[in-house]
């Protein structure tokens, strides 16, 4: 458990007890889980995600964005004050042990972008990621989880006897919509296993729904070449 995880919990012990804090995090689980389920896929504009990079040149307008690629359009992803958070991290995790994993996850293994969702900045819709580490004990570095817990990573040590994880949960990322990278057939990393991508809405009537999905599938800006990274997607919780 990280440092900063265990404090938080500690003091709520205080009064609740550490059961409390434990059963806190069950209770939101479960919240989030009744959220989703109000939230309807739009099948129409579903993609498949085949590569992970960032934009080979800048993208006007989309400043610090890493790039989902898919098979119809590209979407680019900012954290969520449109910082260098994501860039950050990436210039420093071990690429060879480091995935996105779709949020919330309840075993249905694709991203979900979601158009209209309370506190996105972006018209086009918001994601969320989980952002995962896993490596085993004995082959980490010297200072590399420390790194990790420096961006708000909570790591934990032991999964499966010998590994340890460190996990960042993301909310409301904005989402860009672009057409398809320019260099798709060129690709130096793909995804050994491709996601699918759905876009959803909030349960509007009809004619918000189709308001909504123009918006959303307008391309923002003209094609673009990407330069990939080398992550492995994790599909479903305890996949690995």
């Amino acid at each position: 458990m990280s440092k900063s995880l265990f404090r938080l919990c500690l003091a709520g012990s205080l009064v609740l007890g550490l059961s409390g804090c434990i059963a806190s995090e069950k209770l939101d689980y479960q919240l989030m889980r009744q959220e989703d389920a109000k939230w309807v896929a739009d099948e129409q504009f579903t993609d498949t995600v085949i590569a992970v990079g960032k934009p080979a040149a800048p993208v006007q307008g989309v400043d610090n964005a890493i790039v989902f690629a898919g098979e119809k359009g590209s979407y680019l992803v900012q954290s969520a004050k449109r910082d260098g958070e994501f860039l950050d991290i990436l210039d420093q995790v071990d690429m060879a042990y480091f995935s996105f994993e779709p949020m919330p996850a309840f075993n249905a293994p694709y991203f979900r972008i979601r158009i209209g969702e309370q506190g996105c900045t972006s018209q086009q819709g918001c994601i969320a990621l989980k952002l995962w580490f896993e490596k085993p004990a004995h082959l980490l570095a010297a200072g590399e989880t420390a790194k990790l817990e420096k961006f708000d990573f909570t790591c934990h040590d032991g999964f499966a006897g010998s590994m340890t994880r460190c996990t960042k949960n993301l909310w409301r990322l904005p989402v860009t919509v672009a057409p398809a990278v320019k260099n798709i057939d060129n690709l130096q990393y793909r995804l050994p296993q491709p996601t699918t991508l759905k876009f959803y809405h909030y349960q509007p009537d009809k004619a918000e729904a189709e308001k909504k999905r123009l918006k959303a599938l307008m391309p923002f800006a003209k094609a673009f070449d990407i330069i990939t990274f080398p992550i492995q997607l994790i599909m479903v919780e305890g996949s690995k």
